[in-house]
């Protein structure tokens, strides 16, 4: 598919503690008279150099996502108790309206003595999408045997009444320079209420080479043929900068790796120039719209483009 990057959209300002810098793992949802985005952000660091994330939104106009309308005044949810899967961090998987509510998927982290981090899946519930409440204090997919190392971003499509998810799955982390990164891949889950998972233990989307890793996808059933975007980053350096993927399938279950056939790649200069990543499709008046993030995983905050043929 071909792609038209029209232009940024909003980077923080650094002028509010909670949301002080980064604007990333976007998911937008159509209202009625605007395109309303979700979206995660880093606070101010504290002495000891740690920061929050935390889930708020913006509304854009939806002749012209470049025009902002409102953005949110205060976090969507509130930090875990001490000892909780969110007590550092939320940040957004996935957004769904369905029966009637608005169903927020957030990660939710903690920082670890070892690893940097771990995180897995919860649940939030809103009649509104402003005002959630999250369904429990633990999470709807931990740690478990089929996700022994955590999850992360999914994307979620509903179909007959059954909830099919492909999400991040974390592999074990590799000591690179004394320094634990995280290697991941894309698998598969399904669900008939959306909080209790079969999972599918196979891998989606194969890594080319050992040191690949693979995770953010955004599927979309588009003329009976599934379709996804990802992000994938070749090494395990620190320096190495995510790139944007794509696979297509018949089954949802077996895809074919197709990386070239999409077109966004880094521009020359700007906030997207070091990095392209967190890509969220997403059909606005016939008209397919990526969202996505830009340099340093979002710290330069998110624009969108459009399909082109």
């Amino acid at each position: 598919m071909n792609w038209s990057k029209i232009g940024q959209i909003f980077s923080p300002k650094g002028d509010i503690d909670w949301m002080n810098h980064y604007a990333a793992q976007v998911c937008p949802i159509e209202f009625d008279d605007f395109i309303r985005v979700y979206f995660t952000t880093r606070s101010i660091l504290d002495n000891n150099g740690n920061y929050e994330t935390k889930i708020t939104f913006l509304d854009c106009d939806k002749n012209d996502p470049n025009k902002i309308i409102s953005i949110h005044n205060k976090p969507l949810l509130s930090l875990g108790k001490p000892g909780s899967f969110d007590e550092h961090g939320t940040m957004m998987s996935e957004i769904l309206f369905y029966k009637n509510k608005y169903w927020l998927y957030y990660l939710g982290w903690q920082r670890s003595s070892t690893v940097p981090y771990i995180t897995t899946l919860g649940l939030a519930l809103s009649d509104d999408g402003v005002n959630f409440q999250k369904i429990s204090d633990g999470p709807i997919i931990g740690l478990n045997r089929f996700s022994p190392f955590g999850v992360a971003k999914s994307s979620i499509l509903i179909e007959n009444g059954k909830f099919n998810m492909w999400y991040t799955h974390y592999n074990s982390w590799a000591n690179i320079n004394n320094h634990y990164r995280p290697t991941y891949d894309i698998r598969f889950a399904t669900s008939f209420n959306g909080l209790d998972w079969e999972f599918n233990d196979n891998v989606c989307v194969f890594p080319t080479h050992n040191n690949e890793t693979l995770g953010a996808p955004c599927v979309k059933k588009i003329n009976n043929k599934y379709h996804m975007w990802y992000g994938y980053r070749e090494k395990l350096d620190k320096g190495e900068n995510y790139k944007m993927g794509y696979a297509s399938s018949l089954d949802k279950l077996n895809w074919e790796r197709q990386d070239h056939l999409n077109t966004i790649t880094n521009s020359e200069n700007g906030w997207d120039s070091e990095m392209v990543c967190y890509p969220y499709i997403i059909e606005i008046q016939k008209q397919l719209l990526m969202f996505y993030s830009g340099n340093g995983y979002g710290k330069e905050g998110f624009g969108f483009c459009k399909k082109i043929n």
